[in-house]
C-alpha cells in the first residue's frame, strides 16, 4: 500500500467479535493505522485489553469522554479513511439503516464521509429475515459496502451461513478499497443525471421517465471512492448524496448551459441525463385552455449536449455518454460512440420491460471507438454503476499510461 491508511474498526455485540482481533492483526500488517470502538454489547464479548494491544490504541466504546476534551465521535470520523463494522450485528445492521445514534459507534457512522464497509455476523435465519435483507438493500443503495458472511458452524452448533467472513477476505476487500480510493481520491467528477423537461404552457411540458436513478448511482459510488463529485440534475424526487455540489436545472437547454459552464474544471464527465431531443418552438406563458378543437405544436431540435462536450474536450479529460436505444446493435452504437466523439459509451435497452427508465435495474453494454463491446449484464443500477466505474477508470488509466 503506498501510505498507511486510518481505518476505523468497529465491533459489535456478536459472539465473532473476538475475530475483530484478527481482522485488527492483518490490517495493521499491510501498514495501516487501526483505532477499534467497540458497542458496550461487543464488550461482553471482546476482549478490551488485546484490542488495545493489537492495535496501539485506546478501545474507545463511550459517546462522552470523561475527561472532557474534543468531540469524540467527530474526531475518530474525520480522520477515518474507512470504516469498518466487523462483525456488524442484525441489531447494528437495523440501527444504522433506520440512522440511530444512541452510542460512539453509530454515531460515528452519521458522521464519517469515508467508505463504511459492514461484515454481518448471526444465524442463518436472522440474515435472511426480511427485515435484515430490507436493512441491507438500503444501506447498499447509501453506499455501504457489505462483506457478506459465510456458510460455516454457527453459535448455535447449526451449519448455516451468517458466519462471519474470513480475516483474511476482509483483508482483502478492504485494501481494494483503500487501493480504491487512492485511484479516485481528488478526481473531478461531473455527472449529469434525470429527465429534461421543455414548457408547452405554463402547466404543461414535454418530457421522459428518467428518475435520475443511474445518474444518482454514478455520483453515489464516485463519492464514495473518494471522487469530487459534481451533479447536474433535471426534476427528480430523489435525496442529494450527501457530499455532492448540486445543480438543478429544468430544460435541454439550461442543462447545456450548466454543463459547459463546468466541464473545463473536471478531470471525467459522464452524461448520463436523458436530454430531450426536442422542445416546443414557441410555448405560451399561460395556460392553454380546451376549446373543442385540436391543438398542433412545433417541435425543434435540442443541441446534442455529448457531442458538444466532445468538442470541448482537453487532453487529460475523460468523457463517458449513455444511451438509451431500442436496437442495440453493436455496429450501430459502435458507429454512434465515434459521432458523439466519447471515449466510452454506455447503452440500454429502453425496450425491455422491468429496466431502464425509474426502473432499479438495468442492463449496460460498454462500447469504445475503437469497437470494444463489453456487455456488463443486468443488476441493480447500484452495483452497475459500481462496475461501470471501474471499467471507466481501467480505460481512462491505460490512456493516461500511453498503453
Amino acid at each position: 500500500m503506498a501510505s498507511s491508511k486510518k481505518v476505523l474498526l468497529g465491533v459489535t455485540g456478536s459472539i465473532a467479535a473476538y475475530r475483530a482481533l484478527d481482522v485488527a492483526r492483518l490490517l495493521r500488517q499491510d501498514g495501516n493505522d487501526v483505532q477499534m470502538v467497540a458497542t458496550r454489547s461487543a464488550l461482553r464479548f471482546f476482549p478490551r485489553l488485546n484490542g488495545e494491544v493489537f492495535t496501539g490504541h485506546p478501545v474507545y466504546s463511550e459517546l462522552f469522554d470523561s475527561n472532557g476534551g474534543g468531540v469524540r465521535h467527530i474526531e475518530l470520523a474525520d480522520r477515518s479513511h474507512l470504516l469498518l463494522v466487523a462483525p456488524a450485528s442484525a441489531d447494528f445492521i437495523a440501527k444504522l439503516s433506520i440512522g440511530l445514534a444512541d452510542d460512539l459507534l453509530s454515531t460515528i457512522c452519521l458522521a464519517v464521509t469515508c467508505p463504511i464497509v459492514i461484515a454481518p455476523a448471526m444465524e442463518e435465519k436472522m440474515y435472511f429475515h426480511p427485515a435484515i435483507q430490507a436493512h441491507l438493500e438500503t444501506l447498499r443503495s447509501r453506499g455501504v459496502h457489505e462483506i457478506p458472511p459465510e456458510k460455516g458452524s454457527l453459535a448455535s452448533g447449526k451449519e448455516g451461513v451468517g458466519r462471519l467472513q474470513s480475516p483474511e477476505r476482509i483483508r482483502k476487500e478492504v485494501r481494494h478499497l483503500l487501493n480504491m480510493s487512492d485511484c479516485w481520491s481528488g478526481i473531478r467528477v461531473l455527472i449529469s443525471a434525470g429527465p429534461t423537461y421543455e414548457p408547452i404552457d405554463a402547466v404543461r411540458f414535454l418530457g421522459n421517465r428518467s428518475s435520475g436513478k443511474m445518474g444518482y448511482a454514478l455520483a453515489e459510488s464516485a463519492l464514495s471512492r473518494g471522487a469530487v463529485v459534481t451533479i447536474v440534475s433535471g426534476p427528480t424526487s430523489l435525496p442529494v448524496p450527501i457530499g455532492a455540489r448540486v445543480f438543478q436545472i429544468e430544460t435541454a437547454r439550461e442543462m447545456e448551459e450548466t454543463m459547459c459552464r463546468e466541464f473545463p474544471s473536471h478531470d471525467l464527465c459522464i452524461m448520463a441525463a436523458a436530454v430531450a431531443d426536442y422542445r416546443i418552438q414557441s410555448p405560451s406563458g399561460a395556460k392553454r385552455k380546451k376549446d373543442g378543437t385540436d391543438w398542433a405544436i412545433s417541435l425543434t431540435e435540442n443541441p446534442d449536449i455529448l457531442a458538444g462536450l466532445s468538442r470541448k474536450k482537453k487532453p487529460g479529460q475523460f468523457l463517458v455518454g449513455f444511451a438509451a436505444e431500442t436496437d442495440m446493435d453493436s455496429s450501430l452504437l459502435i458507429g454512434k460512440s465515434r459521432r458523439k466523439g466519447v471515449d466510452i459509451l454506455l447503452a440500454n435497452d429502453v425496450s425491455r420491460p422491468g429496466i431502464g427508465f425509474s426502473s432499479d435495474e438495468n442492463d449496460l453494454t460498454l462500447v469504445t471507438p475503437l469497437g470494444e463491446v463489453l456487455p456488463l449484464g443486468r443488476n441493480t443500477k447500484r452495483i452497475l454503476a459500481g462496475q461501470a466505474l471501474d471499467e471507466i477508470r481501467r480505460r481512462w488509466k491505460s490512456v493516461e499510461d500511453g498503453s
